[in-house]
């Protein structure tokens, strides 16, 4: 089944994402009423932890064996599966002294090494704070070596949309010349809306929105993704005093990003650029208490959702009322290059996703800290699929999956979930779209064979308007001018089950002015997405 082809089938991002606490609110009700008793189920989930272990003075330790860690989750003992030092995260040499990254295209090149994301939060920030992040930013960066050590992303969140200024660049220059080149706008929205309402509440859903968009177009990047957010705590919701039906579909929502923060490995650093003492804010992270005994049983999004709280959730950390933020910039990028890698399969097989799993690690030596996620919500099935819960009817499933396109389509990001290439057909009047098996679900058939499903949307865009700069451009202003979706199946024999690659036909007619084309891919099981650019 194709779905139609309409421009109301994009909505704008920030306007379906702020309306989307609403439109969860009858499936929170239903699953509130019908849920009556927890489901039991054996599973085979694997737990991932990065891991950064410290000295009590705060300076990296890198020399320990997986002995040396004990893992809880809930206080109870478990086993370590797989474990990788941090020397199996190093970035690989540079050819010719050549920067090995200058684009997200260049990002297999560099293994398992992690990525830097810099955040610049204009939506939340009054403007001389504002001046002063950014200010702090280009201090950090002209403190830096030519060739960055770790692949670098610059982006902006503002009040009408999450954008791309530079793509990850080992380049530092790039990052400098991105930053200065752009203009930040006046924070309206905050000014305007308060810090509660409906207002406040679309402020709180758009930052949210954007940490969920980082999350999905890096899930096929194997390495840890650091964010370092600098701006102020977008507004909280307090859940003590919601009514329950707020309060469960806000729950929901948390619940969706934390699972694919964690599932796409990415880590937050919020770093608050107010100004008002010189104090850092410590964080209770899983390795402070040697004791396990001492376990608290805590859910840090129990009682209210603030932003900050998906710093230390992430196992990253916060920073607030200083006045060196270039230092801690260089501190969370420098925690965030060095870390352990270990897993786990969980004990307790109970699937009850109301309940928080609290994770602890104990070291062999009392006087290391070991900093990683404080825990995790079960994840039912299709945890990062929210268009195939089964919790919502099919009317909020369809309008999920447009969410989900629409981030995609309209974003500056390149999405990695699926490695696509596209190319137009032989026959000229469809693109054919080749995707990598191994992103892909498959599913068994009666005759031996497999197959597989994806969503395929194709966007036109009129770059025409956006603003040049040398190589750096601001495309907030492009002009969509159509796009078609369709759902597509593929298949491979049962005598070819390790294809490489699944390919597609896509059929589209190309609007008269466009200079781009975005193919957004989506995965009807998993949710994974891949986006590929066509410019005329």
């Amino acid at each position: 089944m194709s779905l139609r082809c309409s421009r109301r089938f994009v909505p704008s991002l920030h306007k379906i994402t702020a309306a989307l606490m609403l439109t969860l609110l009858p499936a929170a009700t239903m699953a509130a009423q019908t849920a009556t008793q927890p489901v039991f189920r054996v599973n085979t989930r694997i737990v991932i932890l990065d891991v950064v272990v410290t000295d009590k003075k705060g300076n990296v330790v890198n020399n320990l064996k997986q002995d040396d860690f004990t893992v809880y989750e809930d206080k109870q003992l478990q086993t370590i599966r797989t474990f990788e030092p941090p020397s199996a995260h190093v970035m690989p040499p540079s050819p010719d002294g050549k920067p090995l990254v200058t684009s997200a295209a260049d990002l297999p090149r560099i293994g398992n090494a992690p990525v830097t994301i810099l955040v610049l939060d204009e939506l939340n920030t009054a403007f001389s704070d504002m001046a002063f992040a950014r200010q702090s930013l280009q201090k950090y960066l002209n403190a830096q070596p030519e060739i960055l050590n770790q692949p670098t992303a610059l982006l902006v969140a503002s009040n009408t949309k999450f954008q791309l200024l530079q793509d990850y660049t080992q380049k530092r220059a790039d990052v400098l010349s991105a930053l200065k080149a752009h203009f930040p706008e006046y924070p309206w929205k905050m000014a305007n809306s308060g810090k509660s309402g409906p207002g406040a509440v679309e402020r709180i859903s758009q930052t949210l929105a954007s940490l969920l968009q980082i999350a999905e177009a890096s899930r096929g990047t194997p390495g840890r993704k650091n964010i370092i957010w600098v701006g102020v705590n977008a507004p909280g919701v307090d859940l003590i005093n919601a009514d329950p039906v707020t309060e469960q579909a806000v729950t929901s929502i948390v619940k969706r990003v934390t699972q694919t923060l964690l599932a796409a490995r990415v880590t937050v650093f919020y770093i608050d650029p107010t100004i008002n003492s010189s104090a850092t804010v410590g964080v209770m992270v899983p390795g402070d208490d040697s004791d396990s005994d001492t376990f608290v049983d805590t859910d840090p999004f129990g009682s209210d959702i603030n932003f900050n709280e998906f710093a230390p959730a992430t196992g990253g950390k916060i920073f607030m009322s200083r006045n060196d933020v270039n230092n801690e910039i260089a501190t969370s990028i420098d925690n965030g290059a060095s870390y352990y890698t270990l897993s786990y399969s969980p004990a307790n097989h109970n699937e009850d996703a109301s309940k928080y799993r609290n994770i602890k690690i104990k070291l062999s030596d009392p006087n290391l800290i070991a900093t990683t996620r404080e825990g995790y919500y079960p994840e039912a099935d299709n945890a990062n699929n929210m268009a195939a819960d089964t919790t919502l009817d099919a009317k909020q499933r369809t309008g999920m999956l447009q969410l989900e396109l629409s981030e995609a389509a309209l974003s500056t990001l390149a999405y990695n979930g699926l490695a696509i290439t596209v190319q137009k057909s032989a026959n000229k009047k469809t693109w054919r779209l080749t995707i990598a098996s191994k992103g892909l679900t498959w599913s068994p058939q009666a005759d031996g064979s497999q197959s597989t499903e994806i969503t395929a949307l194709a966007v036109a865009f009129d770059d025409s308007r956006n603003n040049s700069k040398g190589k750096y451009r601001t495309i907030g202003k492009s002009k969509m001018l159509g796009h078609i979706a369709h759902e597509l199946t593929g298949e491979r024999k049962a005598n070819d089950p390790a294809s490489d690659a699944a390919t597609f036909e896509l059929p589209v007619v190309i609007p008269s002015g466009t200079s781009r084309l975005r193919f957004v891919v989506r995965d009807a099981v998993s949710g994974k997405i891949g986006t590929f650019d066509l410019k005329n």
